[in-house]
């Protein structure tokens, strides 16, 4: 809490030109009555000069409450995911408890909540002005648009005045319960595809050796272990045979994220751009992969070069590739961050930098034909592509926009017909859903 802040707001300077005024005019005049009113000004102005700094002590407490707002049953807030974090463009429901907790009541209470610099407020107010008994509260509502990053509500601003009016005080107060709010949507799984290599892993392959799914019964051949002889078959035919299982191995990724000009636009003005939709579901299927031990590289696509970080999963590249994410979408400058820079036509340039068993996961808006001729290439060098689109074209209803619509359209069915996988996001569903659905469609190359 911080010091506090008293101002005399008003002196009576005003009440007393008045009266004088009045009881002037009533004595050049001779009225009585005049000269009578010329006392109601007075009593303003003893007030004004006696007016003393109201004790005022007050508790507050803030709940934060994303999507469905307050649970009756439970009786508290729903926060989302179980991590804590949410979708960009979700709502969250703020709900500031402001209680009086002194002894005397307050007349007039001003709040004003702590709202992050980044987040704009769509509805209700964070201030409020309120008149508090003795153990009484006032709840301050009102809803925030979430944007990508983590989000500190500040401390409240209050500010009292007697019951005269003409003394204010001022100051900062914490505020209990809720603080933050992180815009970064949890992703449990990610789909993996066929591209492999040769060390073990969590992928199914279409061959045997070490695993826990039975894959084929072949003949026993000197040296197999002993623990893979089929003695069950041993015992009824005293023929030896060895159960082989389906090999996993591990993959390595590669999130292609495009960041060029093109992709800096937005369905409408208060919507993320496509950007911004693109790094937030790069970043989290990257955490997803490199926590569970699969080797993920980023590269960043640009107007006339390609940023990139190579595979793994140590915890050095993924600071890499987390600080080229957020480079690629304006939180910092590429020059910044320590992934390697090529110049060149990103389409002629990427097949060159992948690893050659890599999978690769593209995140574009598919606004023009660059990210729809890459696909097709990459397949025809035998990459596994799975695509993750914001539509970033629905943002208005003219002519111009539902041609842009059409011709993304066509652009997924030709990079479909490749027979890469496609997930066409629309931005009215939680990026939790989209990439749900993308696991859904895993499968083999």
């Amino acid at each position: 809490m911080s010091e506090r802040e008293t101002d005399r707001l008003d002196r009576g300077e005003w009440g007393l030109v008045v009266a004088l005024s009045l009881a002037g005019i009533g004595l050049v005049v001779g009225s009585q009555l005049l000269v009578a009113a010329a006392t109601v000004p007075l009593w303003y102005v003893v007030a004004a000069v006696v007016g003393t700094q109201q004790d005022a002590t007050v508790r507050l407490r803030r709940e934060l409450a994303v999507d469905d707002g307050f649970d009756g049953e439970s009786g508290g807030f729903d926060t989302g995911s179980d991590d804590g974090s949410s979708d960009p463009g979700d709502t969250v429901t703020v709900r500031t408890t402001v209680r009086n907790v002194g002894s005397e009541p307050i007349v007039d209470l001003r709040v004003v909540d702590g709202v992050p610099e980044a987040l704009s407020v769509v509805s209700g107010s964070p201030r409020a002005c309120v008149t508090l008994e003795p153990g009484a509260e006032a709840t301050v509502e009102y809803a925030v648009e979430l944007c990508r990053g983590e989000h500190a509500f500040g401390d409240a601003t209050i500010r009292t005045r007697d019951l005269t009016g003409t003394v204010a005080e001022t100051w900062t107060a914490g505020v209990a319960g809720d603080e933050t709010v992180r815009c970064s949507p949890p992703v449990e799984t990610v789909p993996l595809g066929g591209g492999t290599n040769d060390y073990a892993g969590e992928v199914p392959t279409d061959e045997g050796g070490s695993g826990v799914e039975f894959y084929a019964v072949r003949e026993y051949q000197s040296g197999d272990p002993v623990g893979a002889i089929d003695w069950r078959r041993y015992a009824g035919t005293r023929e030896l045979a060895t159960v082989e299982y389906r090999a996993e191995r591990a993959t390595r990724i590669v999130c292609v994220v495009d960041a060029r000009s093109s992709q800096f636009r937005a369905a409408t003005t208060g919507q993320l751009s496509a950007i911004e939709l693109s790094g937030t579901a790069a970043e989290r299927t990257l955490e997803t992969l490199v926590a569970g031990g699969h080797p993920t590289g980023v590269v960043g696509v640009h107007d006339h070069q390609l940023s990139t970080v190579s595979p793994g999963a140590d915890p050095t590249t993924r600071r890499r590739a987390v600080d080229l994410l957020r480079a690629t979408w304006g939180a910092d400058s590429v020059g910044t961050t320590s992934a390697r820079l090529r110049q060149g036509d990103p389409v002629e340039t990427l097949p060159r930098l992948l690893p050659g068993e890599a999978q690769v996961y593209l995140f574009s808006s598919f606004v023009d034909d660059m990210p729809a001729e890459l696909v097709e290439v990459l397949w025809a060098r035998g990459y596994a592509v799975r695509v993750i689109s914001p539509d970033v074209t629905t943002g208005s209803d003219d002519v111009a926009t539902r041609l842009e619509a059409l011709d993304r359209r066509n652009r997924l069915a030709r990079v479909r017909a490749t027979g890469a996988r496609v997930v066409d996001w629309q931005l009215e569903r939680p990026l939790g859903l989209v990439l749900h659905d993308a696991i859904g469609e895993a499968g083999d190359r």
